[in-house]
């Protein structure tokens, strides 16, 4: 960051910054005191990936005045004949809504809903991921620009999905998106995010936080996609409060060709409440990939079911790492993981670190990790049957990946995913 101000100054800034948008003076606090923890906090670091290698000073405290060029970027990802809820964001600017819904549902973007509502965003963000919890989630407490919030209340059930799509079409200014989802007792919902940037954005850093509040025998699906620039570092963190009976379900494609950490995952803090994490990483160029699903079983009988697949090629490298912990007291908890990853080219590198870390007896867990190359028999039987060597490759990592890919909640976006990829693959 290029600021020269004093860091108290800097704090004010923020803070006036708030309530010049009309933020509540609670938000206004909240940034200021997350900016001074940010310059307190040290840089977070994680196993495999060295931030000190990184621009994390690639921001700074304003957002860009006016978006740039993004239809070409959201459009794949906007069905023509799609008639679900729908936010576009552009460098943190709303462009385009559709379908947002009343009758006590609301689906709206952050900024708007620190105006009109601020009394539920107050008493619940910040809950799931605290703003002390690291360095950059400091930081995208103090500056995020926008984001979605959904608030459900108890017994509503929407049959379509929330669709967001945040597009950074200038670097050098930092894109921090901050989502609240709050789903009533007994109410459902599906949502669906979308990350993108042009190819040639300029450096760039990127800390998104989903925080998803599932009370009793609530079910949310949280299904996201994500594909940054080779420029842009990405820190994103997804979590989940699940209570009683509760489940979510998440589902993570990253594609991008940048530098990512992710961790996504749900505290089952109910008894009988559950959720399942499916994700997918396609890996070219340079690019290297961070992934952590966590489950942390805290109530009684919760499970948790956790599948990836990965394929890197080129020289791209990638880390996913389960971890299921059950804690004392977390009787009857069941926690399995799936994980398999595949190389395509010999200066690829991926590597599959499943965790258990329990502190209870009574319980059930299990793990399966595969690191390999493309199945030789596999391909010569492919092969013997008149394919040619790439396409029969192709037809098997789309059988790699496509059980994951599956569970995308929306054919759209799921026909855009599979585009990306067969261009990725080709």
């Amino acid at each position: 960051m290029k600021d020269t101000l004093s860091q108290s100054a800097r704090a004010e800034e923020i803070f006036q910054a708030s309530r010049n948008a009309s933020e509540p003076e609670g938000i206004a606090r909240l940034r200021a005191n997350a900016f001074t923890q940010y310059e307190f906090l040290p840089t977070p670091k994680f196993e495999r990936s060295n931030l000190a290698n990184r621009s994390l000073d690639a921001f700074r405290l304003e957002a860009p005045l006016a978006p740039g060029a993004w239809e070409a970027l959201a459009d794949g990802m906007i069905g023509e004949d799609d008639a679900h809820p729908l936010i576009v964001l552009v460098d943190g600017h709303v462009m385009k809504t559709r379908g947002l819904t009343a009758d006590g549902v609301i689906v709206t973007d952050m900024k708007s809903a620190l105006v009109k509502h601020p009394e539920l965003v107050e008493k619940h963000i910040g809950k799931v991921v605290a703003s002390n919890e690291n360095q950059l989630i400091a930081l995208n407490t103090a500056l995020f620009r926008n984001g979605a919030f959904v608030y459900l209340p108890r017994n509503a059930a929407l049959t379509q999905p929330i669709q967001l799509i945040a597009v950074t079409t200038q670097g050098g200014y930092g894109s921090f998106t901050r989502n609240l989802i709050i789903a009533e007792e007994m109410s459902q919902v599906t949502f669906l995010d979308a990350y993108l940037t042009p190819a040639d954005l300029a450096e760039d850093l990127h800390v998104g936080v989903t925080e998803v509040v599932a009370m009793q025998g609530a079910v949310v699906r949280v299904g996201t996609i994500e594909e940054f620039s080779k420029d842009t570092t990405g820190i994103v963190l997804r979590r989940a409060n699940v209570e009683r009976n509760a489940n979510v379900q998440w589902v993570l494609g990253e594609i991008g060709d940048g530098y990512s950490v992710v961790e996504f995952g749900s505290r089952l803090l109910g008894d009988g409440s559950s959720s399942t994490s499916h994700a997918i990483a396609l890996g070219s160029g340079r690019s290297h990939m961070d992934i952590t699903s966590k489950m942390v079983h805290i109530g009684k009988f919760s499970e948790s079911d956790t599948t990836a697949r990965g394929v890197m090629q080129d020289q791209a490298n990638a880390v996913y790492r389960g971890v299921t912990q059950i804690k004392k007291g977390a009787s009857g908890a069941n926690g399995q993981q799936a994980e398999k990853l595949l190389m395509l080219s010999p200066e690829s590198r991926a590597d599959a670190i499943p965790m258990l870390l329990i502190d209870e007896n009574d319980v059930k867990c299990g793990h399966a990790a595969s690191v390999g190359q493309i199945n030789e028999d596999q391909l010569f039987y492919l092969m013997s049957r008149g394919l040619s060597e790439a396409t029969a490759k192709r037809m098997i990592v789309w059988g790699f990946i496509d059980p994951v890919l599956a569970e995308l909640p929306l054919d759209g976006v799921r026909r855009a995913v599979e585009m990306i990829l067969e261009r990725k693959l080709a």
